[in-house]
């Protein structure tokens, strides 16, 4: 049997990294056509471009990867189904899940694979790549920006062991709403938590006013009475270490935004519903190759006809389901954002739906 894995596995990863590969080019090519008049504008150099696309491809890579499972597997059952490998296979005695098994088995490596890519690579290039994008090629509109919009829901670590949260800010008064700060020690543990109503930045630090002090011992437990100001100024990060540090969830790993959702949990349950989906979907994410090639292999093993057709036909079935897929898993999504759904359902709910039913489709 180690023979037929061999064989499966080997034409397996050839189309796969044929796809990635030409996933890659593609994304560069449209992306870089998509930029050119600013690139020429801001005459960006060779070298910086050449480092912004290369910190891009692990965030190709591991948003297609799952696409190029589907191909790879549809177009090796399609081949083997074309010269009755297959029937082969099964005549001689080895069950549908035994023959799929290399299959499964590479969803699971690729999915692995990908949550270890998006922990440890995704996170440092993808910050890389977004301040070479905003340094270098939208400067223009980083600047039209920085006097339009109102930032909302930023939360950091800051200097001193702080933790910030600010619920919005707004770029024309440099004045922020809804702050809280949290005081940590050595040990992680909060001594004192301020409220504040309103702050604003004077140029060297922030003004807050209508601010509560609390003292807490080592149980979080808020110990006495809160101290009362109706000003009060603090140092802590500028309005654009703020922006650029305490806005940009997506670029962490699951461990930094597990211990942010923990330190964060008490100062607004709206964001942080919205950041345990996202927590949860770096788990479920991962796994979409292996509900992929479940799905692709359970439709194209049913495809009895040979030649082309049968790879067109296996592969638009796929496809399509594929598309539905995406589509679901966007709507769970976003109905867990919204608060319709807990964070862990709406995050792993179409795998389970997809994964049960491509485990039906190779049964029967």
């Amino acid at each position: 049997m180690r023979i037929l894995d061999r064989y499966i596995i080997k034409n397996f990863l050839m189309p796969f990294f044929y796809c990635l590969s030409l996933f890659v080019f593609l994304y560069i090519i449209i992306d870089l056509f998509g930029h050119l008049d600013e690139i020429l504008k801001n005459k960006v150099p060779i070298l910086i471009l050449q480092e912004y696309y290369l910190s891009m491809v692990p965030f190709i890579i591991l948003h297609t990867a799952p696409v190029a499972s589907l191909i790879s597997t549809i177009y090796v059952i399609s081949a083997m189904n074309k010269h009755d490998e297959i029937i082969a296979m099964r005549a001689s005695g080895i069950n549908i899940f035994r023959i799929l098994t290399p299959f499964i088995s590479i969803g699971i490596a690729i999915s692995i694979s990908i949550f270890a890519v998006s922990e440890k690579i995704v996170p440092m290039a993808m910050k890389n790549a977004h301040a070479i994008k905003e340094n270098y090629i939208e400067k223009e509109k980083k600047g039209e920006a920085e006097n339009k919009k109102t930032i909302n829901n930023i939360a950091m670590y800051g200097k001193g062991n702080r933790l910030i949260f600010i619920e919005s800010y707004d770029m024309d008064t440099s004045t922020a709403k809804g702050i809280t700060l949290l005081e940590q020690d050595k040990t992680g543990n909060v001594g004192e938590k301020i409220n504040a109503q309103e702050g604003k930045w004077t140029g060297v630090d922030w003004e807050l006013s209508n601010l509560l002090i609390y003292k807490l011992d080592e149980k979080g437990k808020i110990e006495g009475n809160p101290s009362f100001f109706e000003s009060k100024n603090i140092t802590i990060e500028s309005p654009k270490e703020l922006i650029s540090k305490g806005t940009n969830y997506e670029f962490m790993s699951f461990r930094d935004l597990s211990n942010y959702i923990n330190n964060f949990s008490n100062a607004s349950p709206e964001i942080i519903n919205k950041l345990r989906v996202d927590l949860h979907q770096k788990i479920s994410f991962p796994f979409m190759s292996l509900v992929i090639i479940l799905i692709g292999s359970g439709f194209a093993i049913k495809v009895k006809r040979r030649g082309k057709t049968a790879a067109i036909v296996g592969m638009g079935m796929g496809i399509v389901l594929g598309f539905v897929y995406y589509a679901l898993m966007a709507t769970f999504i976003a109905l867990g954002k919204g608060g319709i759904l807990p964070a862990a359902i709406s995050a792993h709910l179409a795998n389970i739906i997809f994964g049960s039913l491509g485990l039906v489709l190779i049964r029967n």
